[in-house]
């Protein structure tokens, strides 16, 4: 699907700001920040997650594996070529060790994966 210039500019201009901010608007973790993105770029309200301010990777990985979120989530085989085949706006889990410990948000016009953590910020990456 083609965006328009209006969806275009102001997907830009939501977007261009964020690009290697610390992320510190509520909180400094990648859930938040991937529902901030899901909410004021695509509209959609996903539910919170209590974060302990002393969070570790350990808790981390629990609360992906165990989260009833998780079971509406499905994997999206990738395309020709290898290409990601997710629609724009689909979360993407991020694994360490290949254990999922990351949030991020596909952005399919980008071809990039938008996401933050307290340590380097918002990043955009392939």
């Amino acid at each position: 699907m083609t965006m328009g210039s209006v969806d275009t500019q102001r997907r830009a201009g939501f977007l261009a700001p964020l690009i290697g901010e610390p992320w510190a608007w509520q909180s400094r973790n990648c859930w938040d920040f991937a529902r901030h993105v899901q909410r004021e770029l695509f509209g959609r309200e996903l539910p919170g997650i209590v974060v302990p301010s002393d969070f570790s990777r350990r808790w981390v990985l629990t609360e992906f594996d165990r989260h009833p979120e998780r079971a509406r989530w499905q994997a999206v085989p990738d395309g020709p070529g290898g290409l990601v085949t997710a629609a724009d706006g689909a979360l993407v889990l991020m694994a360490h060790a290949r254990f999922p410990a990351h949030i991020g948000v596909w952005l399919r016009p980008e071809a990039r994966v938008i996401h933050c953590d307290g340590k380097t910020g918002v990043a955009c990456d392939r």
